[in-house]
């Protein structure tokens, strides 16, 4: 123990510059053993680490923005109809989740409606979009329950389908 107090630094600081740790981590040791921080140890030099480029937006709009131009569009085409929309995919919590799916939400159900003209359009990207089964599945269901589903890539494709279907 002769070398602990003569030196009673060099231990820790040993152990410390062995795990790499950084000089706060070194004035903790210090602070913990209730001895001042030796003013000539310094801490090992940190690894330099590259700042990551923030994310370039997507020249496709995103679906969120194509559905909701689509219902603003709507809404001063067809003042008198209703059109809603149903939030199915959000993300959630697990606990939201199970409050929601006891509600009676089901997945795959599309993303507009518009009870009138009985019709539903499950909104995609314009490019980048899968189905899932379960949207094939409400797909089929609504078209065998006589409604017309269709799937809008974007807004002007909605747009364009949904005037195919409209009786101004």
């Amino acid at each position: 123990h002769s070398g602990y107090r003569s030196d009673p630094w060099g231990r820790l600081a040993r152990t410390a510059d062995s795990l790499g740790n950084t000089e706060k981590a070194l004035r903790y040791q210090c602070a913990m053993a209730g001895k001042p921080f030796p003013e000539d140890m310094k801490a090992p030099d940190r690894k330099h680490v590259k700042v990551r480029a923030a994310p370039t937006p997507s020249e496709i709009p995103l679906e969120h923005d194509e559905q909701r131009a689509f219902v603003k569009w709507f809404h001063a085409q067809f003042p008198k109809v209703l059109i809603f929309a149903v939030p199915n995919a959000a993300m959630r919590d697990y606990k939201l989740a199970a409050y929601l799916r006891a509600e009676g939400m089901f997945a795959g159900i599309p993303d507009i409606h518009i009870p009138e003209w009985r019709t539903v359009i499950e909104f995609k990207r314009q490019k980048g979009s899968t189905i899932s089964t379960e949207q094939f599945w409400c797909e089929a269901y609504y078209k065998r329950i006589g409604w017309t589903h269709f799937f809008g890539y974007g807004f002007e494709d909605a747009r364009q389908k949904i005037l195919t279907v409209s009786n101004p």
